[in-house]
């Protein structure tokens, strides 16, 4: 099996924000995919190169930017979420690594999941408070 190259896509990311991204992961040699809307019914794993596209994807719904982390290995990783927060695009509040589960979602199963993660977090952050 052909080892696979670190990649970001990137989702609902505004231009000049993606052209920071690129900028930022190009210097960890980590290769940026932008996702069109057109793309994100799509499987994330088919995306990523794992699986083959859908012919037709749904029509789905993402109102924030999100990120995918695909083929990083941790010390990548953290290298990664360290050079996101000193270039200044941190915070990127929905970000995912790629798992075998995820990787059969679309961008808005994704989103609806990350979604409800953050507000899960939010809503025990302030019953400690």
């Amino acid at each position: 099996m052909q080892e696979l190259s670190p990649l970001i896509l990137a989702i609902h990311m505004e231009p000049s924000r993606l052209m920071r991204l690129a900028f930022t992961a190009a210097a960890l040699k980590i290769r940026v995919l932008p996702v069109d809307q057109a793309s994100w019914g799509q499987p994330l794993g088919a995306l990523c190169g794992l699986q083959q596209k859908l012919g037709t994807p749904p029509s789905v719904k993402v109102e924030e930017e999100m990120l995918v982390m695909a083929f990083l290995d941790d010390a990548q990783l953290d290298q990664l979420l360290q050079a996101l927060r000193d270039s200044g695009l941190a915070p990127i509040r929905l970000k995912a690594v790629l798992t075998p589960v995820n990787q059969k979602w679309n961008c808005g199963q994704l989103y609806a999941a990350l979604r409800d993660e953050a507000a899960a977090m939010k809503a025990q952050k302030g019953a400690k408070a």
